[in-house]
């Protein structure tokens, strides 16, 4: 009786075995958690003038679940502060801690900032926020599939989101946050450089790089389309890349001298000439 009883027990924990592996095997490869990575950046911005710093603070972040639930991330400091003018020309921070989230559909993020201050002419301007704290936010679409991690960048677009009133020195500044979310590894960029010549025919030392989406893809600016982002490029670091861009999207890209009429030069880039992770060199890489 004792081997029939010795028999039956090791049965038992074979089958345990066996079925607790299948478990494991399901769930690790069919289901389970995802990691999620979340940055911050701005590009190189066009700003009011004489603005040094633009410091945020963020105090919590959000994912929303389709399935109808907001979940906290935690921020890798709290509260986590950060002058966004040091994040250009393809630099990013992490906001987040890596997050270990279910395997799902998101469709939208939020932030909470408590405070944002404007360092110009050595002077900080504190910018008023409505009830002492902003929340953003944004739709974007995005899955986490099991076992699987994603890496997500906000373009936190300070040349669309700072404006500044009245003269110095009781002028103020306005925050009305424009972001541009990507996938990191998918976001796409246009490379461009002008030519010194250029610099000197206009006398300038600056020249304004603006960037529109073409949302009817007609390859000429029409009221439905709308600016994207603009960037400062000086007769200093004539080179100039504009990061962070919505791949498989038609752009109209002007380049303005000291505000001359006509342009000095316009392009229209092709949704299929700015694939995912890709760099568009304008004006076929001759300078401008």
């Amino acid at each position: 009786m004792r081997k029939i009883e010795l028999y039956l027990l090791l049965t038992m924990l074979v089958l345990v075995f066996f079925f607790g592996c299948r478990v494991s095997f399901f769930v690790s490869f069919n289901g389970g958690s995802s990691t999620l990575f979340v940055r911050v950046t701005d590009a190189r911005p066009s700003l009011p003038h004489g603005v040094e710093a633009v410091f945020i603070t963020f105090e919590e972040f959000f994912v929303h679940s389709e399935a109808g639930d907001w979940i906290s991330l935690e921020l890798v400091n709290s509260p986590y502060a950060i002058d966004l003018l040091e994040l250009h020309s393809g630099n990013t921070s992490h906001l987040v801690k890596p997050a270990k989230l279910e395997a799902s559909k998101y469709d939208k993020i939020r932030a909470s900032v408590s405070s944002v201050a404007v360092l110009s002419g050595g002077v900080f301007y504190s910018v008023a926020l409505p009830s002492g704290s902003l929340s953003i936010e944004r739709e974007f679409h995005f899955e986490l599939k099991g076992g699987k991690t994603l890496d997500l960048t906000i373009d936190f677009d300070l040349s669309q989101s700072l404006s500044i009133s009245g003269p110095p020195p009781t002028h103020s500044y306005k925050l009305e946050p424009v972001l541009h979310i990507n996938p990191t590894k998918e976001a796409a960029s246009i490379r461009g450089e002008i030519a010194a010549g250029t610099f000197g025919e206009y006398k300038s030392v600056e020249a304004m790089v603006t960037i529109f989406l073409d949302k009817d893809l007609s390859g000429d600016l029409s009221e439905a389309d709308e600016e994207y982002t603009r960037i400062i490029v000086d007769v200093e670091n004539p080179d100039f890349e504009v990061f962070w861009l919505v791949p498989e999207q038609g752009y109209i890209v002007q380049v303005e001298m000291d505000g001359a009429e006509p342009r000095e030069f316009e392009q229209f880039v092709f949704p299929a000439d700015l694939q995912k992770g890709n760099t568009f060199q304008l004006n076929h890489g001759y300078p401008i």
